[in-house]
């Protein structure tokens, strides 16, 4: 007997004026005629109450494994780099490159890389002056069309020249900092730059009160040499996954303007995905660096949580919630990665983690690149998607992995999905609560909406949240082989474990759904579309909850047309991509997948919004 149990909530599609007179209808009266309670228990959010727990509470999902468990985890025999290598590595062979002349690709739509811009720099073809140039104007000429990209929410000229000097100088002076001096990078709007009002999507935090210094991410980022440009447009308060926001700028689909970016780093998807530049830091704390990504054609990871420094993050959902790269190809995501990864002794959770390790630096694909990978499947749940396409492309995906590189499917269940689902929401949306409950007023109606609903919930519902994270934690540890061997466990959950059910990797498609349409009472008032959430998280949820890593790499796109339930119309040309979770602190096997699905994507499609003509 299969223990899938996902079910999707009839909760309606509200907007534009409805949701603001819905909203102030749950805010006032809510609660006394039963209105907040109907609407809560159509979400989910009660379903917690009737399970029995004997797990204590897991408030942070921290990883650190005793040894035993890690000598029971699955071996990786292949080659390993530390941080610091592996860019010295990519470093040498770029400076090679630039030795022998070697040009970026006249293919149209090139998606340029930090190595591009390096052997430009570097053979002194263009300076990083003359490259930050052609970004601002880039910038410009993507707001001036229509619907305007929307990327970047908070800019500087006079601040992206002053980095692009500094940048030129030691180039000239051959002395350049790393692969990424004088390359351009855009910020989540809930990371702090220095100088730069840390606005977390919204019109009114923190304005007037610029950030005195970098988030530590920023800092390492900047001691490499990037170039910062600015913030990039966020759903506000990263509650909500189509990024749609009447108080900033609501970001359009490189691919398919008419259609959401995904969110909440809807604005660091579109920067990258339109090629206004090859990088951009997101958070994801519900998939908000993932579901962007893949909506827009590039390539994005959520690290283990602890994985990379959180000071200097507005603390939105801390449990949940990790910063990670937005890349459009996977060496520039596994550079990123070498940057910001690592211990920062004034965060105390990144303490936790043993040493950041990637694979070699990248090559053609061989034949034996993933020989005998073991690839998790939950069938029931990687078939679940609204548009069969998706799961098709996916496989095709998996097909290449296994038939040319060596991996193994392995048929898994996972139990409780769906309480771990709601045990992420109760999660994310009662701290993200806990933190701007004094301000709430002043956000959007669909953000407003959410956290009335949110703040019906009593403490009870919270810490049986964090039950249910341990429980789906123990899960995930009997699946990766470190609880193989608890028999109690696994007489329990018969359908985890076991000899031929220990896998390295679980697989399913990035998101299950294509992105919603840009209505106009979207951008005016913010959407409530409960039910398109719950779709677009449906494999996002687990990773946050649990704190394991996951990647999003392109598996292609769709190829035909496809009317949705509700009536919309969904083109050809959407991207679709695939995801892969490890166990904790094991990104180095998710780059190593993604990196093999990108070499042998058949082809890079054009976004509609083409912003990345830059002359190197």
């Amino acid at each position: 007997m299969s223990s899938y149990n996902l079910k999707n909530p009839n909760t309606p599609v509200v907007s534009g004026t409805l949701l603001a007179v819905l909203c102030n209808v749950v805010e006032s009266i809510g609660e006394s005629t039963g209105i907040t309670s109907y609407l809560c228990n159509d979400a989910g959010l009660f379903c917690l109450r009737s399970k029995e727990y004997t797990e204590a509470p897991m408030a942070m999902p921290i990883w650190a494994p005793s040894q035993d468990m890690v000598n029971a985890a699955i071996p990786d025999n292949t080659s390993t780099f530390s941080a610091r290598d592996f860019l010295a590595a990519i470093q040498t062979q770029a400076n090679q490159e630039a030795a022998q002349g070697v040009q970026p690709s006249t293919t149209e739509h090139k998606f340029l890389t930090c190595r591009d811009f390096y052997i430009a720099y570097k053979s002194g073809r263009k300076t990083p002056t003359e490259v930050a140039e052609q970004l601002v104007e880039h910038i410009k000429a993507s707001d001036e069309i229509t619907p305007a990209l929307g990327a970047v929410w908070n800019w500087k000229k006079d601040a992206i020249i002053k980095q692009a000097n500094a940048s030129t100088t030691r180039y000239s002076e051959g002395r350049p900092l790393s692969i990424v001096d004088g390359v351009p990078i855009v910020i989540k709007d809930e990371i702090d730059v220095e100088g730069f009002e840390t606005g977390v999507g919204t019109n009114f935090l923190n304005k007037g009160n610029p950030a005195k210094e970098d988030a530590q991410l920023v800092a390492l980022l900047r001691a490499h040499g990037a170039i910062i440009v600015g913030k990039s447009t966020m759903h506000e308060i990263g509650l909500g996954i189509t990024n749609f926001n009447p108080s900033t700028k609501t970001p359009r689909n490189p691919y398919q303007p008419e259609h959401s970016t995904g969110g909440s780093s809807g604005g660091s998807g579109a920067a990258v995905g339109s090629g206004l530049c090859p990088i951009a830091i997101g958070c994801d704390g519900g998939g908000s660096v993932r579901v962007p990504s893949s909506y827009c054609g590039i390539y994005g990871l959520k690290p283990t949580q602890g994985r990379i420094s959180s000071r200097g993050e507005y603390p939105l959902a801390p449990t949940v919630a990790i910063s990670g790269p937005m890349c459009a190809t996977m060496e520039d995501l596994a550079i990123v990665y070498a940057i910001i990864a690592g211990q920062d002794e004034k965060d105390e959770y990144s303490c936790v983690q043993p040493p950041v390790a990637l694979p070699a630096p990248f090559s053609a694909a061989s034949s034996s690149q993933l020989q005998g990978l073991r690839i998790g499947i939950y069938r029931r749940w990687f078939d679940d998607v609204s548009h069969p396409e998706i799961s098709q492309v996916c496989y095709k995906m998996l097909e290449r992995l296994c038939n040319d590189h060596g991996a193994v499917l392995v048929e898994i269940e996972i139990p409780e999905l769906f309480e771990n689902g709601k045990a992420h929401n109760i999660t994310i949306v009662g701290e993200m609560l806990s933190k701007v409950h004094k301000d709430r007023k002043k956000l959007n109606h669909q953000t407003r909406l959410e956290l009335a609903m949110m703040a019906s919930l009593r403490m009870p519902d919270y810490i049986r949240a964090q039950q249910q994270r341990a429980r789906s934690i123990r899960f995930l540890e009997t699946l990766f082989g470190h609880k193989a061997s608890n028999e109690q466990h696994q007489a329990q959950y018969p359908c985890l474990g076991g000899k031929d059910g220990v896998v390295d990797v679980i697989v399913t498609p990035t998101i299950a759904n294509l992105p919603t349409k840009v209505k106009a009472g979207a951008v005016s008032h913010g959407e409530s579309n409960y039910v398109n959430s719950v779709k677009t998280m449906q494999y996002m949820m687990m990773a946050n909850l649990t704190g394991i890593p996951g990647i999003t790499a392109v598996a292609g796109y769709s190829k035909e047309q496809f009317v949705h339930a509700n009536g919309d119309k969904y083109p050809t040309g959407f991207p679709i991509g695939i995801q892969f979770m490890s166990q904790w602190w094991d990104e180095k096997r998710l780059i190593q997948i993604a990196s093999v699905c990108e070499q042998v994507l058949e082809t890079r499609q054009k976004p509609k919004i083409w912003v990345g003509d830059y002359e190197l």
